[in-house]
């Protein structure tokens, strides 16, 4: 299960940045996840729950952001949201270029 190993890398970036403010309490840590990065949202809100336990970021909310699959077409240069992984452009059959839909990142986090 790697969303274990991604609670663990998402944990570790708010105690580092708690650390760096002098921070008490984890109340929320935003993320965005793309469409396509493979996490498993239910594994790794229980993952998080699990490795938060007794730490200063216990009963913190996980809030996930999705971020759509978007692609833009090489030959026209429209933009779709990408369904069912195809990657060609319904206008004209060109190839779409990934824009969007890859994200695992933190965006913020509430702290005290």
């Amino acid at each position: 299960m790697h969303e274990m190993a991604i609670a663990e890398g998402i944990l570790k970036i708010a105690f580092d940045c708690a650390e760096e403010n002098f921070s008490k309490k984890i109340n929320r840590i935003t993320l965005q996840i793309g469409e396509m990065s493979g996490v498993e949202i239910e594994a790794l809100n229980l993952s998080f729950e699990v490795l938060t336990k007794k730490t200063i970021a216990e009963g913190a909310e996980l809030e996930i952001k999705k971020i759509p699959i978007v692609g833009e077409c090489n030959k026209c240069g429209k933009i779709f949201h990408v369904e069912h992984y195809n990657f060609f452009c319904p206008e004209c059959d060109g190839i779409l270029i990934l824009k969007s839909g890859r994200e695992l990142q933190v965006e913020s986090i509430d702290m005290e």
